[in-house]
Order: C-alpha cells, then sequence, then structure tokens
C-alpha cells in the first residue's frame, strides 16, 4: 500500500508540444522534457518499490496513437566517471489519464542513493503539427510509508 500523502519532488510548468507560446506562463521545452532526482531509501528492510506520479494540465490524445511517453531511467556508475543507463519502468501518458499518471519503480538490486530520471516524450507517431500541447505541473514520489524519499537533482 502506498502512503495516502504523496512526497513533492518537483513543481511548475514545463510545456511540452509542437507550437511554442500556447501557455504562455510556462517554460517551452518542446518534443521533450527530463528531471533528475535521487532516491534514498529510509528503511532497509522495507519494499523495494515506488510509484513516481506525473501530474499535468491539458493532456488530450487521439484515438488510436499511443500516448505520450513517461520513463524512468537509472544512472549506474559502472567505472570512474561513467555511468550506465538503464529502463527502470515506462508508461504511456493519454487522454484516459485525466492528468496524472503512476509509474511504479522497482528499485530491487540497486545501489541507494539511486539517480533516476523521469522522461517524457510527446508522441509523435501523430503526424507533425498535430502533436499534442500540454503541461507537466508537478511529480511526486508515492512510497509506502515513505520508505524512499526523493530529492530534485543528482546528489551524493
Amino acid at each position: 500500500m502506498h502512503s495516502a500523502q504523496a512526497e513533492l519532488v518537483w513543481q511548475g510548468r514545463i510545456h511540452l508540444g509542437d507550437e511554442p507560446g500556447v501557455y504562455g506562463d510556462a517554460a517551452y521545452s518542446g518534443l521533450a522534457m527530463e528531471l533528475p532526482l535521487t532516491l534514498a531509501k529510509t528503511d532497509p528492510s522495507g519494499p523495494d518499490t515506488t510509484a513516481l506520479r506525473l501530474r499535468t494540465e491539458d493532456v488530450a490524445t487521439f484515438a488510436g496513437y499511443p500516448g505520450h511517453a513517461v520513463t524512468v531511467i537509472l544512472y549506474e556508475e559502472d567505472q570512474p566517471n561513467h555511468f550506465t543507463e538503464t529502463l527502470l519502468s515506462s508508461a504511456l501518458l493519454t487522454s484516459a489519464d485525466n492528468n496524472k499518471i503512476n509509474v511504479p519503480v522497482d528499485l530491487s538490486g540497486v545501489a541507494f542513493p539511486a539517480r533516476v530520471s523521469v522522461r517524457v516524450r510527446v508522441d509523435t507517431e501523430v503526424p507533425p503539427g498535430l502533436y499534442d500541447d500540454f503541461v507537466v505541473v508537478r511529480l511526486e514520489n508515492r512510497s509506502p510509508q515513505f520508505t524512499f524519499v526523493a530529492s530534485l537533482g543528482f546528489t551524493a
């Protein structure tokens, strides 16, 4: 069971899509964005899972297309000053999600603190000019009994 209250990791307004200026109050990032974060485990005997919840505004995908890709990537040092990327989890954000999606993350066998990123990429299977324009507004960590805590950015 996930904790009733989510931990806020990041809040802001990032506009994704192919029409700059649609959201004058949001930073425009184009077709993709990525937020780095560090996950620390507070209880070594606790579960190795957490969920990252992404909240958006105005997601409006077309039926028959897959939706916007949300991926969680792990960065692990495999030699000094070199990191390997490993896909931990992925999900597709569509209109049916009502502007929020939970992405489960299994961190079994991962060294802590874990450095991960949350990537959001606009669905580009839709013809250019019809890409969905929407805003990412919040990232939360939903961990059972706060077994994992998250901080924005990569930390030691």
